[in-house]
């Protein structure tokens, strides 16, 4: 009877580490972020506040392609992250391109000392509550960027800390601004 026991026991612990790391790749993908098309899906209409005082509608950009980065100061990944969405922002500058960068911190305190180091050249939103990441755009970790195309399709999910300025990622962008 033990053997039966260890033969079982056996079986399913190998038969979990298969499906948790099969469910892992299948979402994650080897990169370490997940990546999901979705073009079909219309992106989620919200107006915020930014931290320059200024409303900002996600619908006033109809005819732009849109990257929305939800971020935060006190988070490594976001913040490692920031060069290469400057770099990103530069590279469309006077084309049909905008970034959003909503951040998650807690009142606009950290957020305002953060930019007197780190200035962006983007809208910097307060999402209040989280209302938008957590309700509209069901943000599960930061950071996390949309890509939404012209006509305000969702055209892609991204999870983690990413090098905006890679070759596949500009194309996909030239594309959309077609």
């Amino acid at each position: 009877m033990l053997m039966v026991y260890k033969q079982l026991n056996s079986f399913f612990l190998k038969f979990s580490l298969a499906v948790f790391l099969g469910s892992f790749l299948f979402f994650w993908g080897p990169a370490g972020f997940l990546t999901v098309s979705s073009a079909a899906q219309k992106a989620a209409d919200f107006s915020l506040k930014g931290i320059d005082g200024k409303t900002y509608t996600l619908s006033a950009y109809k005819g732009k392609v849109v990257l929305l980065n939800f971020w935060a100061t006190w988070c490594p990944a976001c913040v490692e992250e920031l060069p290469s969405l400057k770099k990103l922002s530069a590279e469309f500058k006077g084309q049909d391109f905008q970034i959003l960068a909503v951040s998650l911190d807690s009142g606009e305190g950290p957020i305002k000392d953060f930019l007197a180091h780190e200035p962006l050249p983007f809208p910097v939103l307060e999402d209040p509550g989280r209302k938008v990441a957590f309700d509209l755009y069901a943000v599960f970790g930061i950071p996390a960027s949309f890509l939404i195309d012209k006509q305000g399709g969702l055209e892609g999910r991204y999870y983690g800390s990413r090098d905006w300025t890679s070759p596949d990622m500009v194309q996909k962008i030239k594309a959309l601004l077609k």
